[in-house]
């Protein structure tokens, strides 16, 4: 058998509200130990201008990333989720270049289901 499906794995990668108005990059998520599917959700207002891309990076070693998918956002307020399906990648992490504007990045979550 393929083992049980037990935990879910939520990660809060930014726990304050932080203002972007230069690139940004969050912290790496470590998902190795996730099973499947995750999502990675970034969720943010107060924006100005707002001319950016969000981007979806992957990396195997934790220090040489590639960006995988990239979002443009124009709003002043919204969300964008990534439904990524299995990925042999051992990390992630989201970057945003500043085309223009500014943003105040209200909480980016990772999620996803780990199998004992």
């Amino acid at each position: 058998m393929g083992g049980r499906l037990d935990a879910i794995l939520v990660k809060e990668v930014i726990e304050v509200v932080t203002p972007v108005n230069v690139d940004f990059i969050s912290e790496n998520i470590w998902i190795d130990n996730r099973e499947d599917a995750f999502t990675i959700q970034v969720i943010y207002d107060s924006g100005i201008s707002v001319n950016m891309d969000l981007l979806l990076e992957f990396s195997s070693d934790g220090i040489n990333f590639s960006t995988v998918r990239t979002q443009n956002i124009t709003d002043a307020t919204g969300s964008h989720i990534w439904d990524v399906a299995d990925t042999g990648s051992r990390y992630c992490r989201v970057s945003v270049i500043v085309n223009s504007g500014s943003i105040n990045l209200q909480r980016i979550f990772y999620n996803g289901r780990r199998r004992h």
